[in-house]
């Protein structure tokens, strides 16, 4: 989309592309392109009947002007050579040297003082051409080549070189060195004329190709520093962007909180700028609907269907740019009172999240800063809604199944033994009412209720054991097989052999299947003994859980158990073959097996 630049009514340079009708574009760079915001404003004139949208002239082009070595010791030097050879003709009352000496003294203190710049444009060459014009006058009137004041050549080709190049300098240079030779060789004959001619000639060509090499290197550093120039005032604004923008990136929430996000951004973009309205739309994409998360100054706030959006929230989701409207109709904005706003939308992943809305009930009131405040503010925004949005699901999804496998902890495990102390209190109930002896029955039901403790205890103790960042999976699975002996009587044995630990979230996965296969044997398997045992190679981690229980087939679990369900599904997590199957001499074996080439980083 193309960019002009623009004024508001309140005098501040704004930049963007300016959209009247919803159709109708005018294209133009800018000297300074804002290539973040969109622009979009009504054709209707300002306030105070003066319209500052006509387009405006291109900037003349600036001839830079050259640095470069001053020519005033060179000048110094010519004149005391001259001088020095043209004492004698002078001591002898030569009129015509005197009054040329006399004019080259004061032209060499003038171009001392008021030194031709080395810029290469009309008025610059035509100063170049007199001064040389100068130079052969002066050599003309006193001898030619034999002249004391042809050393003012010299100084003269330079200037021609440095300030227009070494073809303009062999130019000048040329054109004296052939009106001197002509009247030389007019004067001391043609071979001696020509031979002094061929020598100015070559010392000039020398002095214009060492000049125009100045030339060059002083314009191409002439040309950088035009465009560092050039630069000074966009570095500025951006210097103060910037500063707003690291303000914005510091206090970004670094929470995955839903709410948190949509607080602390919000209240951040409050404190940053003046608005009357704020919005915050977020995309329901069952219902296809824009709905208000968080607003500010909007009385009632209401969800809008895709395809109906107002004006400011239709254009952001439409431009991949923050859109800037200096003049909103009446009932244009999510604000009905709203005259101008800054709208952007939110996305992640390529997708829209949500809109971001920012409105004024005066015409004009956001400036080019304030705009790209927000642009700079609606891309990381947008990935944090969408990362809170995210984690929330994961959060549900994680607590859902962490409570499915509470509740079939609860009921294998703590159900049964509650369900005994009901029938031990009915049973107690029941000799109370034969009016027989109660006290062997309570001393029974005293004995279930601490077993039913005891149990509550250990399985609430076995959901809090997990595998950490300081508890690698070997230790964490040797003390677990050490309560579950204490407690069944089971022989057990952990032989995890590991060289490195695997990253924390395969690790994690892992513990909790072989968790559930040990607590499995426990309590289906009827063992004797109880064996855990892993390994791994460069190409495979293997991980197995062995018993010597009655086997699958006589426990006979159901194919959508909800624990062989959640190991399996566990296992699909980190890409790992899952296998369950009967010993040939009794008992079971669980093996899980977990490819490391390219497996999940923490």
């Amino acid at each position: 989309m193309a960019d002009d630049t623009d004024e508001i009514p309140d005098g501040r340079a704004a930049a963007g592309t300016a959209v009247t009708d919803g159709s109708r574009r005018s294209d133009g760079p800018p000297p300074l392109s804002w290539p973040l915001v969109e622009r979009r404003r009504s054709n209707r004139t300002p306030p105070g009947g003066i319209d500052r949208r006509a387009p405006r002239p291109a900037p003349t082009a600036i001839v830079p002007t050259l640095a470069a070595a001053p020519l005033w010791p060179f000048r110094l030097a010519a004149l005391a050579g001259a001088l020095f050879r043209a004492v004698p003709d002078i001591a002898d009352g030569d009129w015509t040297l005197i009054g040329v000496t006399i004019g080259v003294v004061a032209y060499t203190i003038y171009a001392w003082l008021r030194p031709i710049p080395y810029r290469d444009d009309a008025t610059g060459r035509l100063r170049v051409v007199v001064e040389q014009s100068f130079n052969i006058g002066a050599v003309a009137l006193t001898g030619a080549w034999a002249s004391p004041f042809v050393l003012y050549f010299v100084p003269t080709g330079m200037l021609a070189g440095l300030a227009a190049g070494g073809m303009f300098s062999v130019s000048v240079s040329a054109a004296g060195v052939a009106v001197v030779t002509a009247q030389h060789v007019a004067d001391i004959g043609t071979k001696t004329g020509l031979q002094d001619g061929a020598l100015w000639a070559g010392l000039l060509t020398l002095v214009a190709f060492t000049s125009g090499l100045a030339h060059r290197a002083a314009l191409d550093a002439a040309r950088q520093q035009q465009v560092a120039l050039d630069r000074v005032s966009r570095l500025a604004e951006a210097n103060s962007l910037l500063f707003a923008l690291q303000r914005v990136a510091q206090t970004l929430p670094a929470s995955l909180d839903y709410d948190d996000v949509l607080d602390s951004t919000v209240g951040r973009l409050r404190t940053m700028m003046r608005h009357d309205a704020l919005a915050v739309y977020l995309v329901e994409p069952a219902t296809r609907r824009v709905v208000p998360a968080r607003t500010e100054g909007i009385q009632q706030p209401r969800a809008f269907p895709l395809d109906r959006l107002p004006n400011g929230l239709q254009n952001a989701i439409e431009s991949p740019k923050t859109v800037r409207i200096d003049d909103l109709p009446l009932g244009g904005g999510v604000d009905p009172a709203a005259r101008c706003g800054l709208y952007a939308a939110l996305r992640a992943r390529g997708a829209l999240v949500g809109v971001l809305a920012v409105e004024c009930r005066a015409p004009g009131c956001f400036g080019q800063q304030q705009a790209e405040v927000v642009h700079g503010l609606s891309e990381p925004f947008g990935i944090a809604i969408d990362n809170a949005r995210m984690f929330l699901r994961i959060r549900t999804l994680a607590a859902d199944e962490e409570r499915s496998r509470i509740a079939r902890d609860l009921h294998d495990h703590v159900g049964s033994s509650l369900a005994l102390v009901g029938f031990e209190i009915d049973r107690a109930l029941s000799v109370a009412a034969d009016e027989s002896e109660v006290k062997p029955v309570l001393r029974e039901l005293r004995s279930q209720v601490s077993a039913l403790v005891t149990e509550v205890r250990d399985t609430l103790y076995d959901l809090r054991t997990e595998v950490s960042d300081t508890r690698d999976l070997t230790a964490t699975t040797t003390e677990f097989l050490q309560r579950v002996a204490q407690r069944s009587g089971i022989k057990t044995n952990c032989d995890i052999r590991l060289p490195e630990r695997l990253p924390l979230i395969v690790e994690r996965e892992v513990w909790q299947i072989v968790r559930e296969a040990i607590v499995n044997a426990e309590r289906h398997a009827q063992a004797v003994h109880l064996m855990v045992a892993a390994r791994q190679t460069p190409a495979a981690l293997v991980i197995s859980v062995r018993d010597d229980g009655v086997g699958l087939d006589a426990t006979s679990p159901r194919a959508d158990s909800y624990g062989l369900v959640g190991m399996r599904e566990r296992a699909h997590r980190i890409d790992a073959d899952l296998s369950i199957r009967s010993l040939a001499n009794g008992g079971t074996e669980v093996r899980l097996e977990l490819s490391t080439e390219g497996a999940p980083s923490a």
